[in-house]
């Protein structure tokens, strides 16, 4: 019963599509080719906001290098299907990652 615990995701992913959902609430895809300071500083916060959650997410549930590659990826695969750019999804994703890996719980 141990490894079910090891790969069972589905809370795991619920959180990440929960994270992107909200970035694409409080900055739609529309609003991507922005190159306004405003929105510069608009999509830096959120992203610092989401890392945030991601990285109490991870204290509190002790995510182990499989699961926050899963959490990327589902969260990326997300904002794709949102409608974001390729390399938006992927700038996000990598500050969100990012996050989680320089702040160990």
């Amino acid at each position: 019963m141990a490894l079910l615990g090891l790969v069972n995701t589905h809370e795991l992913e619920e959180f990440a599509v929960a994270l992107a959902s909200d970035l694409g609430r409080r900055f739609p895809p529309s609003s991507e080719a922005r190159t306004d300071p405003g929105a510069q500083h608009q999509i830096r916060v959120i992203l610092e906001g989401l890392g945030a959650r991601a990285v109490r997410y991870n204290s509190e549930h002790g995510l182990g290098i499989y699961k926050k590659a899963k959490l990327g990826n589902v969260f990326k695969w997300k904002l794709k299907e949102i409608g974001y750019s390729n390399e938006f999804a992927e700038r996000a994703t990598k500050e969100i990652i990012t996050r989680l890996a320089v702040n160990k719980p």
